[in-house]
């Protein structure tokens, strides 16, 4: 069985605490707004949404696309992150009526987490357990 590089392992594990911290600051940081003597943070979480976002592209990128194409060649990891980003970035802003911000915050930080999860496991899974495409497709 091979090894698995740490700092793989270690980006996933970044990866899902930037989109739990994501997830915490989208919907915690309302309710604690709505306190008066937190109201002079609204400047400043409005400034860290871009943040997470970034941080959570830059991250998963970093650690899934390389997954994807060295070690386990599934795409259903880069499926979830990138439907993960989208409901964060596009499904959030459209600010409709009928749903609330944190309906759209939790799927997308819960897809992106499920992302890096997923590509932890499937790391760590040996030759002999991928799919026979997989393992076609990486000794190409």
């Amino acid at each position: 069985m091979k090894k698995i590089a740490p700092a793989v392992l270690s980006g996933d594990r970044k990866g899902i605490l930037i989109a739990v911290l994501c997830l915490i600051h989208c919907v915690a940081g309302p309710v604690l707004l709505s306190f008066a003597g937190f109201a002079s943070l609204i400047g400043i979480s409005e400034k860290a949404e871009p943040l997470f976002v970034l941080s959570s592209f830059a991250i998963g990128t970093a650690t899934l696309v390389p997954g994807y194409r060295h070690k386990h060649g599934r795409f259903s990891c880069l499926a979830l992150f990138f439907c993960g980003l989208l409901f964060l970035v596009v499904l959030r802003r459209l600010r409709w009526v009928l749903v609330p911000d944190a309906i759209p915050t939790t799927l997308g930080a819960a897809l992106i987490v499920s992302a890096h999860a997923l590509n932890l496991k499937f790391s760590r899974q040996c030759e002999c357990c991928r799919p026979r495409f997989a393992r076609e497709n990486l000794r190409l």
